[in-house]
């Protein structure tokens, strides 16, 4: 029986002469609706991810701080605990210092790298020996003005000497080469140099910080670290910006939930007039025999199909059109932009969330009309009107 509501809702909407157009612009626009999620959240995730994995591959996915002077041989053990995990780390003294070339003076951010341990990817050079006095960013080189193979001078306004008074101490450096992160937060600051230069410019062999580089369960790493040390993975580093970029996500879910709102109040109004136009057809049905509860279960049935098809349609139309982009879309974006063709990052939540956000809409708005339906029209009444 369900086949032959099937069959006639199906026609009537389509075929009939007084077919309802507002019924069908609709669907149209659930499929729209679900289309339209899944393509932007895929193209917004992937611009995201591509941010993130940039900044991670150089200042690492996780950072043990650790302070103390004193006992050395704690340090070992984490190390050793990040070995036993199959972890890429680097031992690594962070400072901020004074760059001083000519008479141009920037603060900054160096990096002292044991280049005897692991060396990011970055740093790395064509050579099979990697070997550097001093690496730094396109950026801050020129904003400095300074060129490989020229030299610099860092100072070091926390440790003086006291020679002549309180002096602080200097450390001259040779940059090697430039690259660039294509981070702008890192390439205006930061820079890298041999760990031996900033030890012999505070006159400690120490290390202050292991910066991680692989992907790895840092929640359990937390448990097992000595209280000495204190772990901060990237997201706990960059708050304000995770803040921002999964505000970015919710507002424009809600965007599209409020465009699908709009979609099941024409989804409403259309299923009034539809079921105006289709009680005497369903009066017919009562009178050959059919029950209400028959009647009623399959318009149910008829319109959530209507809405899961045209949905689910809407997601895969939106799949193929993501899988065609990836492979075939040219670069769109402008010089300026670092990744000059649109990124794709296809995720479980992103689909879920294309699907169900305008399927419960119109779930609840369909359950609305129909409730409106049966309050209003009685089969007997409308077949003693009509006789």
């Amino acid at each position: 029986m369900f086949k032959t509501y099937l069959k006639y809702f199906f026609f009537f909407i389509i075929s009939a002469k007084n077919r309802q157009r507002l019924l069908i612009l609709a669907v149209v626009g659930l499929f729209i609706s679900s289309f339209a999620l899944i393509v932007l959240q895929s193209t917004m995730g992937g611009l995201q991810n591509k941010l993130m994995e940039r900044s991670k591959a150089v200042i690492g996915r996780a950072t043990i701080l650790y302070k103390s002077e004193a006992d050395s041989s704690k340090l070992k053990d984490i190390e050793k605990l990040l070995t036993e995990k199959k972890l890429n780390y680097t031992r690594e003294y962070e400072i901020e210092l004074l760059l001083r070339y000519q008479t141009y003076i920037t603060p900054v951010i160096v990096h002292g790298i044991d280049l005897k341990g692991f060396i990011p990817p970055f740093l790395m050079n064509d050579s099979s020996k990697v070997k550097f006095e001093a690496m730094m960013p396109m950026e801050l080189a020129y904003k400095v003005g300074v060129a490989p193979p020229e030299t610099l001078e860092l100072i070091s306004p926390s440790h003086v000497d006291e020679l002549l008074g309180d002096i602080p101490r200097s450390q001259s450096v040779r940059i090697d080469r430039t690259f660039s992160s294509d981070v702008p937060e890192i390439d205006m600051y930061h820079m890298w140099v041999r760990l031996p230069l900033i030890q012999n410019l505070i006159q400690n062999k120490m290390v202050n910080r292991l910066r991680i580089y692989s992907a790895g369960d840092f929640e359990s790493l937390k448990s097992l670290l000595p209280k000495e040390a204190r772990l901060m993975t990237w997201e706990d580093e960059n708050k304000t910006l995770v803040w921002a970029l999964n505000l970015e996500a919710t507002v424009m879910v809600f965007l599209f939930a409020a465009m699908s709102l709009l979609v099941s109040l024409c989804i409403s109004s259309g299923l009034l007039i539809f079921f105006n136009k289709i009680k005497t057809d369903l009066s017919s049905f009562w009178i050959l025999g059919a029950s209400h509860d028959k009647i009623n279960r399959s318009t149910k049935y008829f319109l959530h199909l209507m809405s899961l098809l045209s949905i689910l349609s809407g997601v895969l139309a939106g799949l193929l059109f993501l899988y065609l982009f990836d492979h075939f879309a040219p670069e769109i974006m402008p010089d300026v932009f670092v990744d000059r063709k649109i990124p794709i990052l296809i995720t479980m939540k992103g689909l879920l969330v294309s699907f169900f956000v305008p399927y419960l809409i119109s779930f609840f708005f369909v359950k609305f009309a129909l409730a409106q339906f049966k309050r209003e029209h009685d089969f007997l009444s409308h077949v003693r009107s009509i006789s």
